[in-house]
């Protein structure tokens, strides 16, 4: 295997993981902010939006923890097709945050009653400070880590000069 293309594949290998460590945090990063989560949906929903908040907190850890789970199979085998279904998986999970919007990680389960901007407007106002920025942020490492795994894997190798 040629140096350069063993140097890509392995920091293919490191950026995959930290896409995979990107979603875990911020699907931590929810459990961390519970209260403050099912306090938002209660505002959005009324009685029985904890709930809600709670469901939707489980389901971010779930899809976090998926998510890590890929990105370490992917990081595993390194075969093109599978880093790129990753790599599309969770940057495209990922991205809505950039925009303020529910990721994989911090979802906006919706019924009748509040839309996801209601909900994702009553979170911010209830989550710390440090929530919102810290998911937003761990979101644009894990889209950016995404791409350019996708991108460290698709390069080919160099061509070898003839004597």
């Amino acid at each position: 295997m040629d140096a350069s293309v063993a140097l890509a594949r392995g920091l293919a290998r490191w950026v995959l993981l930290a896409a995979g460590a990107a979603a875990l945090a911020g699907g931590l990063a929810g459990v961390v902010a519970r209260e403050s989560v099912e306090a938002g949906y209660e505002l959005a929903y009324g009685a029985g939006g904890a709930d809600r908040g709670r469901i939707a907190v489980l389901a971010g850890l779930g899809l976090a923890v998926a998510a890590a789970g890929c990105c370490g199979y992917a990081a595993q085998s390194l075969r093109r097709g599978v880093v790129w279904l990753v790599c599309a998986l969770v940057a495209a999970g990922l991205a809505p945050a950039l925009f303020g919007r529910g990721t994989i990680v911090a979802p906006r389960i919706v019924g009748p009653g509040a839309s996801a901007a209601e909900i994702g407007a009553d979170v911010a106002a209830e989550a710390p400070r440090w929530y919102v920025p810290a998911t937003a942020g761990l979101a644009m490492l894990g889209v950016c880590a995404a791409l350019l795994a996708a991108m460290l894997v698709a390069l080919p190798p160099r061509p070898r000069d003839e004597p």
